[in-house]
Formats: structure tokens, C-alpha cells, sequence
């Protein structure tokens, strides 16, 4: 059972990891923030908020399979070699391909123009939320851009 409970801490550990040292994984981070905050501006059923958690997860998923093959095949071939071109390339592939489909489902689900307009009426009258938010925006670039901790 200790080894079990061990795995998580193995698997938290990757996480922790791909955030202190990859860009696009923070940024995706960012993003699933704002559009979880944003979606409180939306009456989701509960399957539209399945639909963003699994989207969620699927990018995030992709960029840590990313890292990890990326990873792997550094450690392998660290010298330049086409095949471990066509490895990394293909898995920063699959996340291109996850992270499209995620603003997709996006353009779906946030696409309602007088909601958008809400939104913006919202910001525009409430300037301390105003403040807070651009604040966080900056808090969010120092975030993703942040150098990587290796």
C-alpha cells in the first residue's frame, strides 16, 4: 500500500517539475485560469463543464507526455539525430493538435457574443475588478515566463 501511495508522490513530482521547467505547460495552466473564471459568466450545464475539464486535461496530459518524450529522448540521443527529430517533433504534434482542438471547444462554448458584451460592461463598471484583473494578467506573464528552474 506504501508503494501505491508512493506512485502519487512519483507523479506529483513530474508535474511539479514540467511546471518549474516548461513555458507551454505554464501557459496552459494560465489558460485553463482565466477560462474556468470567465465560464462563471456562462450558464454551463454540467456537460459543458465536463467537456472544459476534459479538454483541460487532455492538453495538459499531452504536454506532459510531451516532456516526458522530449526528456527521454534527450537523455538517449543527446547528439542531433533525425529520428529523435521525428520523436519530439511528433509529440510537440500531439499537443499542437490537442491544444486546436481546445480552442475549438473554446470558440463553442464561449462564442456568444452577448455574453462577451456582459463581460466587457462588467469590467467596464466594476474597476476595482477591472484592476484585479490586468493585475493578474501581469502576475500570469511572470508565471509562463518565468525562467525555467533546472
Amino acid at each position: 500500500m506504501k508503494d501505491f501511495f508512493k506512485a502519487f508522490g512519483y507523479a506529483w513530482q513530474g508535474i511539479v517539475q514540467t511546471v518549474k521547467t516548461q513555458r507551454n505547460f505554464r501557459f496552459h495552466i494560465a489558460a485553463m485560469v482565466y477560462v474556468t473564471a470567465f465560464s462563471l459568466f456562462y450558464e454551463f450545464t454540467k456537460g459543458e463543464y465536463v467537456l472544459l475539464a476534459l479538454t483541460f486535461s487532455s492538453v495538459i496530459s499531452a504536454e506532459l507526455i510531451n516532456t516526458a518524450i522530449e526528456a527521454a529522448v534527450d537523455l538517449f540521443s543527446p547528439e542531433h539525430h533525425k529520428i529523435a527529430k521525428l520523436a519530439k517533433d511528433a509529440a510537440a504534434g500531439a499537443v499542437l493538435v490537442t491544444a486546436i482542438f481546445a480552442v475549438a471547444v473554446g470558440v463553442l462554448l464561449f462564442g456568444d457574443i452577448d455574453v462577451i458584451k456582459e463581460i466587457f460592461r462588467y469590467y467596464g463598471s466594476h474597476i476595482p475588478a477591472l484592476v484585479g484583473l490586468i493585475c493578474s494578467f501581469g502576475l500570469a506573464w511572470v508565471f509562463v515566463f518565468m525562467p525555467p528552474k533546472k
